[in-house]
C-alpha cells in the first residue's frame, strides 16, 4: 500500500501524542511549525553515520535497522525500530555526531524536529525531561541486555531468541504464529549476530524439528515454547 503523501495537523498531533500530551495547544502549534515529514524507500539512509545530530525522528510508517560499523569495518544490525518509536536524540544529548546509521527496511514516512527546537520545550515542561530519560534508560537495559544474551547463548539459542523477539516486537498475522514482519536471511543473520551461512542452517534444523516453517521470507512459529527452551538453555 502507498503511503499517504500529507498528513494533516490533527492527525500529526495524533501520532506525537506521547510527546505532546502535557504541551499547550500554544506549544503544539509551534511543535508543528517545526515538524518535517519526509518519505524513504527501502534500502535508503534515513540517518547516516557521522551525521550531525540535529534532528529528532519520529516514524510514521515503516521499520527501520540501526547498525554500527565495527573496527572490521563491518555492519552490525544493533536494534530496529519501527512505528511509533523516536531515534536520533541520544548522540544530541551527548554533543556527538551519530554512530550509527539508520537505513529503512520498508516504506518509510517519518516525522524529523530539529533538536534545537526540542531543547528549548525541556526546559519548559519537565515531562519532556522524563520523556527522553525514561527512553534513554529503557534504550540502555536492552543495550545490555542484547550484550549479555549475545555473549552466552550458542548459534541456536541466539536464533530462537531473535526469532521470539521478531514476534514481541512486531506481532504475528492473523494466524497468530507468522511473524508480521519478513526478513532477509542476511537480515536474520545479522540480528542474531552469525554469519548467514550459519543461520541458515540453524533455520534449516529448526524446520527439521518440526519448530518453524519457512515460505521465502514468511516465518512461521508452530512450537513456541521449544523455542523459549531453546533460547534460554542453549
Amino acid at each position: 500500500m502507498p503511503l499517504k503523501k500529507t498528513y494533516r495537523r490533527e492527525a500529526l498531533l495524533r501520532e506525537l501524542s506521547l510527546l505532546t500530551g502535557q504541551m499547550t495547544r500554544t506549544q503544539k502549534a509551534e511543535l508543528l511549525s517545526h515538524c518535517s515529514v519526509k518519505y524513504y524507500k527501502a534500502g535508503e539512509v534515513v540517518s547516516g553515520d557521522g551525521d550531525v545530530a540535529d534532528r529528532l525522528f519520529f516514524i510514521l510508517k515503516g521499520v527501520a535497522k540501526c547498525s554500527i560499523c565495527g573496527d572490521a569495518n563491518r555492519w552490525q544490525t544493533v536494534r530496529l525500530v519501527k512505528t511509533g518509536e523516536y531515534f536520533g536524540y541520544r548522540a544530541f544529548f551527548a554533543e556527538q555526531n551519530h554512530m550509527a546509521s539508520y537505513v529503512a527496511m520498508t516504506e518509510m514516512a517519518v516525522c524529523a524536529i530539529p533538536m534545537d527546537f526540542m531543547k528549548q520545550c525541556l526546559d519548559d515542561n519537565p515531562f519532556l525531561k522524563d520523556f527522553f530519560l525514561k527512553r534513554l534508560a529503557t534504550g540502555l537495559w536492552q543495550a545490555d541486555y542484547r550484550f549479555v544474551c549475545l555473549i552466552q547463548k550458542h548459534l541456536r539459542g541466539r536464533m530462537a531468541a531473535t526469532l521470539l523477539s521478531l514476534g514481541e516486537f512486531f506481532g504475528y498475522r492473523e494466524d497468530g504464529k507468522t511473524l508480521a514482519f519478513e526478513v532477509t536471511r542476511a537480515e536474520l543473520a545479522n540480528l542474531a549476530n552469525m554469519i548467514t551461512a550459519n543461520a541458515i542452517r540453524t533455520l534449516s534444523a529448526f524446520v527439521s524439528e518440526g519448530l518453524i516453517t519457512l515460505d521465502k521470507r514468511r516465518i512461521t512459529i508452530l512450537d513456541e515454547a521449544a523455542l523459549q527452551y531453546i533460547s534460554t538453555h542453549d
